[in-house]
């Protein structure tokens, strides 16, 4: 995989590896960069659904099957990083880790099976993380942003001052304690997914409204002050269905505008689907069949708070994030 995803200002000795590891709720994914004139060039990279949270939300713990899946893929992981002269890399566990009873047993059985050691980061680390990724597809033509990014585990949600020739200043942040994951694992359980799934979209308004009053985000929403973008796995799915692509292109998808029509046209069109033919979608397939209707419950009660027309699709998220982190460092 060979994709230039960072502009570098910082040019730095040719030859120069850096790593991102970010082992979340539902899937380990793995970037190899070189630095480069031109900017972060990938030269490796790995991701594999794990379900790491397949019992948090229902036993709040890391499950003995999801550590067998986590330690086999980090154990890919670690062949691939051991392959390159890397000279600086991080390798961090989100909500899965942050909330699992178990969480110093899993960390210190990674370490001794596979030699990489986890950092557990915060939500605000986390968000951070995410909105550096981002920060270059955000437009000049507001002064503030709201950006979500739906997890497996977790959803983060950042009120976002846009200053020039600056990094996006995050103001203020809230992680609520919903992901796509834990959400089907909680539906798994109901005879009736689609009460539940509405249930989800008005606890996460209820949650967001309560964030609007403290952050004071109201007067520039009502100001037309304020643009949306979306980091998650959610809406680039959405963007992929209603793109109609044979397979998914994060190229096509990544900078994508979804306004209101195209989102009411392909949530409808989600719920209209079968299991089957969610299963056997191009854009959702197995991977992510069974959370794909989870993470737009969570996505819809983000919108009821923020109606804001067009949303900015980003295909990008933490493990970038560390990338251009640790190149500036």
């Amino acid at each position: 995989m060979n994709e230039t995803i960072l502009k570098n200002p910082y040019m730095t000795h040719p030859k120069e590896y850096l790593a991102s590891l970010d082992l979340g709720t539902n899937a380990c994914r793995l970037l190899i960069a070189e630095v480069t004139a031109d900017g972060l060039q990938v030269v490796d990279s790995f991701i594999k659904i794990i379900r790491l949270g397949d019992e948090l939300a229902t036993k709040g713990h890391i499950s003995e099957e999801a550590t067998k899946r986590a330690i086999s893929a980090l154990k890919i992981c670690s062949q691939k990083i051991n392959a390159y002269p890397i000279r600086r890399a991080r390798y961090i566990a989100t909500a899965a880790c942050r909330q699992a009873s178990n969480r110093d047993d899993f960390v210190r059985q990674i370490y001794q099976k596979t030699g990489l050691q986890l950092e557990v980061i915060s939500p605000a680390e986390e968000a951070r993380l995410a909105i550096l990724a981002c920060a270059d597809l955000l437009e000049n033509t507001t002064r503030y942003a709201i950006a979500f990014d739906i997890g497996g585990g977790s959803t983060e949600v950042m009120w976002l001052e846009l200053l020039p020739q600056k990094y996006p200043e995050i103001i203020d942040c809230i992680s609520l304690p919903l992901g796509v994951v834990t959400v089907a694992e909680t539906t798994r359980f109901t005879k009736d997914p689609l009460i539940l799934l509405q249930k989800i979209r008005k606890e996460v308004a209820q949650k967001l409204k309560r964030f609007c009053d403290r952050a004071q985000i109201y007067p520039q929403l009502r100001k037309n002050n304020v643009q949306l973008i979306g980091t998650s796995g959610t809406v680039t799915t959405l963007s992929a269905i209603y793109l109609n692509l044979e397979r998914y292109d994060r190229k096509l998808v990544s900078g994508h505008l979804l306004t209101l029509e195209m989102i009411t046209k392909t949530i409808s069109s989600l719920y209209a689907m079968t299991v089957e033919e969610r299963l056997l979608h191009p854009c959702i397939g197995p991977m992510r069949s069974e959370l794909v209707l989870g993470g737009v419950a969570i996505f819809q009660g983000i919108y009821d708070i923020f109606p804001i027309d067009p949303v900015r699709v980003a295909d990008r998220g933490v493990r970038e994030g560390i990338l251009l982190d640790l190149m500036q460092t």
